[in-house]
């Protein structure tokens, strides 16, 4: 079968926000957003991030402003219910994110983003904001925010969503590798049942993640329906 957008996102879910609960376009949550991204950071499994935001909440600390006012002890404390690898670093990390934000831009990404030139300006700004958010974390953070700011617009695709893309043959190949994903934008906007980007391009980087990365058919979640399986050809080479 011809997988359509809808179709991927009600197989493999939308953008983490979604599950949180997370309004991005609010300050607050913005931060809570950014919680989130550092959570996935480093390989862990999503379903464990997710489970650590909750944590977090649970214990009244899941925005930036409470979490910079909050004893790494505590915020480890909480990680730890949920078995988060390595939750005394973690929460080291969280605190110094929040408490860099707080200071230096007030706890709001809004300020933080005001007057970025471009996607290197703003990323760079949330990377100098502690060590442990490096340039992944902030560009999965910006790609759901290309069109709250003008900063990230440019903000690419990530390899793994872009290998899966290029899979189902809803871009072709050399399309989208930089830059705004342009290409799969047009590709949504002819698709009246389309999810938004950022749900698209979430379920395609889990997709891309078990499988099309490394073009490991036997392992993609679409199963049968996988568009690769059975072709014997080459896969593309990965993307560092």
């Amino acid at each position: 079968m011809a997988w359509q957008p809808r179709q991927l996102v009600d197989r493999l879910g939308g953008h983490p926000a979604r599950s949180l609960e997370i309004d991005l376009e609010s300050d607050s949550g913005l931060g809570s957003w950014l919680i989130a991204a550092c959570l996935c950071a480093a390989r862990v499994d999503e379903a464990v991030a997710l489970r650590a935001h909750g944590a977090l909440r649970a214990a009244n600390c899941a925005t930036a402003v409470d979490l910079a006012e909050t004893d790494p002890a505590r915020i480890a404390s909480a990680l730890a219910t949920v078995d988060y690898p390595k939750p005394e670093v973690a929460a080291v990390r969280l605190a110094r994110v929040c408490g860099a934000l707080v200071e230096r831009w007030d706890g709001s990404i809004s300020a933080l983003a005001a007057e970025a030139l471009d996607l290197t300006e703003i990323g760079t700004r949330l990377t100098r904001l502690a060590p442990g958010l490096g340039p992944a974390t902030a560009l999965d953070f910006l790609r759901p925010l290309r069109d709250r700011f003008s900063a990230a617009c440019e903000t690419p695709l990530s390899p793994q969503a872009l290998a899966a893309a290029e899979h189902l043959g809803w871009i072709q190949p050399g399309e989208d590798s930089e830059g705004e994903p342009g290409a799969l934008r047009a590709a949504l906007a002819d698709d009246p049942d389309a999810p938004a980007l950022m749900d698209v391009e979430a379920a395609l980087d889990r997709l891309g993640r078990r499988s099309c990365r490394r073009d490991r058919t036997a392992r993609c979640p679409l199963g049968e329906e996988c568009p690769r399986r059975g072709e014997g050809v080459a896969a593309p080479a990965p993307r560092e």
